[in-house]
């Protein structure tokens, strides 16, 4: 990969960024197809410095048909401009279910597979199979658990040809092609078993293993909302996916996995997290339509909502030749120099609200007077605390909001009530930021807001709490099933240990296999500190000792009745 400024010294202005995108899972493939549609992407590889991979991966191929479109319509435009098409790789990898026989053959050699990859990997003489060796199969386009999902991907990375192993080399030696710096996306959903299963170590693989841990690696986890079945709403792998997350971004907890199991365990989202939050958009568009047949009905408006909800997040992604995604993670503490990143630690959870105001044909029609568009736009933003999905208490010291609208929209107002909304209900009182920009939207009908909010933590998300009570009522061999990371070397990290009172991560084999994770921190019975501007204070707080006195005292700061907002910025 050859080498590239980040930042242009005398402007602080970052240089272009090459996109990537991982998408597992049929959410995951759905993000994938959005970067596809963007114009974006496709003006960026009109670069010679640029290249852009995408991968797609899944249990079967019965959601891969829109993103292999897309992918081949994507060529034939590159064409038609005079674009090399070899600046761009698709690849989408449908790992077959496997029989019974041979998938447990695979679990069986597993502790092979590990050793292959970590030399001082323990050979375990306790080990038996993490899936119980009575389940059956799903079939393809089904749920698959966690750990289910887990095994059927070990299988194709470490085994016979190695189609995982071979695609994400592929994958990575694209990146390394690249005159530019790169930015790679994951993306999947965090309530389903596939994606859930599969990114915990697809995302080590990419990221600790073969990237080396060199290029910004994001993750992108997708809650449920509240139209999904009830499979995917308030689902037992949430919970366990919150707390293997949990274990990766909090610096702390991660350390006392890797003190255990050694530095390949380090999070692999070396870029950060976002957790993006579709529920207004599905409350937004559960009113589209109340004709036809209903299941016909409410599969239209999952698919809407999802791939609503999957483009405006690429839209941002791809912004300013992703400069805008830079930025929005360097408040964040992820994309700074090191001398400028104290880390958030268990708040190292970044938010993104998808908030649909208006959408065509409900409840404003085109011509109808601007002061009812204004009147709905606002009732909308109003709706965004309650649709947020976080708990009552929430705030921190900085925030964005992306709004976007057609020309003849009031984007001023709009952009002012978005400032008093989030300003009362998410920033601390004092020593917070809050930046606000508008663009332009290419549908006159449609206008939403991506509301970012970092300095999150897994139990200010309402789907921790609901999701912990699902999965308590479950049995042992079914709370086995909705694990993933870790299980494969022992503990179940969910589950209070037993040989090592006050820590979590009980072996599912009876031995002595642990990690140094306090229980009553994974489960939320001892909850983080408040904001994480409390944190990065403690985090800093060695350092203030060596700040060095200048002439005139201490400085104060003037006193405001309301967190700093910065002008809007329009496009």
């Amino acid at each position: 990969m050859m080498s590239a400024s980040l930042y242009h010294s005398a402007t602080g202005v970052q240089a272009p960024h090459c996109m990537h995108v991982v998408g597992i899972g049929r959410t995951g493939a759905a993000y994938v197809e959005a970067l596809l549609r963007t114009g974006e992407i496709e003006d960026h590889l009109a670069d010679p410095r640029a290249t852009f991979a995408a991968l797609v991966v899944d249990i079967g191929d019965q959601d891969m048909g829109l993103a292999q479109d897309y992918a081949a319509a994507f060529i034939k435009r590159l064409e038609s401009r005079g674009i090399p098409s070899d600046r761009f790789l698709f690849q989408s990898v449908a790992l077959p279910v496997p029989e019974k026989e041979e998938f447990f053959e695979g679990m069986n050699r597993t502790r092979e597979f590990l050793k292959l990859e970590y030399p001082r990997y323990y050979w375990n003489p306790n080990f038996e199979s993490y899936v119980p060796k009575k389940y059956e199969m799903p079939k393809a386009g089904e749920h698959f658990p966690r750990a289910v999902a887990k095994g059927i991907y070990a299988n194709a990375y470490y085994a016979g040809d190695r189609p995982m192993d071979a695609a994400l080399r592929k994958f990575v030696d694209h990146i390394e092609k690249a005159g530019l710096p790169s930015l790679v996306t994951v993306c999947f959903s965090m309530a389903g078993g596939t994606g859930s299963g599969m990114v915990v170590d697809l995302a080590r693989h990419l990221s600790n293993v073969k990237l080396g841990r060199r290029i910004p690696v994001i993750g992108v986890g997708q809650l449920p909302h509240s139209g999904d079945p009830e499979t995917y709403k308030d689902s037992p792998a949430l919970y366990t996916t919150l707390n293997d997350l949990d274990c990766m971004l909090d610096d702390d907890k991660n350390a006392g996995v890797t003190a255990v199991w050694g530095d390949l365990y380090r999070s692999p989202f070396t870029g950060g997290f976002f957790v993006v939050n579709p529920e207004q958009s599905w409350q937004r568009l559960t009113a589209y339509t109340t004709t036809g047949e209903a299941p016909i009905r409410q599969s239209f408006k999952e698919m809407v909502t999802n791939r609503f909800v999957a483009d405006s997040f690429m839209r941002f992604v791809v912004a300013d030749n992703g400069r805008d995604l830079f930025r929005a993670l360097r408040p964040a503490g992820l994309t700074g120099a090191p001398h400028e990143t104290v880390s958030s630690k268990s708040r190292s959870w970044t938010l993104f609200d998808v908030a649909k105001l208006t959408h065509p044909g409900v409840q404003v029609l085109p011509g109808e007077a601007p002061s009812k568009w204004e009147a709905v736009v606002n009732q909308w933003i109003d709706f965004v605390p309650k649709y947020d999905g976080l708990r009552d208490g929430f705030k921190t010291d900085y925030a964005e909001v992306l709004i976007y609208g057609s020309r003849n929209m009031p984007m001023e107002d709009i952009a002012k009530t978005f400032r008093e909304v989030v300003s009362k209900k998410y920033m601390l009182d004092s020593e917070s930021s809050l930046h606000v920009s508008t663009h332009e939207f290419f549908d006159a009908l449609t206008s939403y807001a991506n509301v970012i909010l970092p300095g999150v933590a897994k139990t200010d998300l309402e789907a921790f709490w609901s999701s912990q009570k699902v999965y308590d009522k479950l049995s042992w061999e079914e709370k086995l099933n909705e694990h993933a990371w870790l299980i494969d070397i022992g503990p179940m990290l969910s589950e209070p240990a037993i040989r090592f009172e006050g820590m979590a991560g009980e072996c599912i084999w009876g031995c002595a296999c642990w990690v140094v994770v306090p229980y009553d921190q994974l489960r939320g019975d001892k909850l983080p500190p408040a904001n994480r501007k409390i944190i990065m204070e403690e985090g800093i707080a060695a350092m203030t000792k060596t700040v060095v006195a200048t002439p005139g005292g201490a400085a104060t700061k003037r006193k405001s009745k309301a967190p700093q907002a910065e002008p809007v910025a329009a496009e």
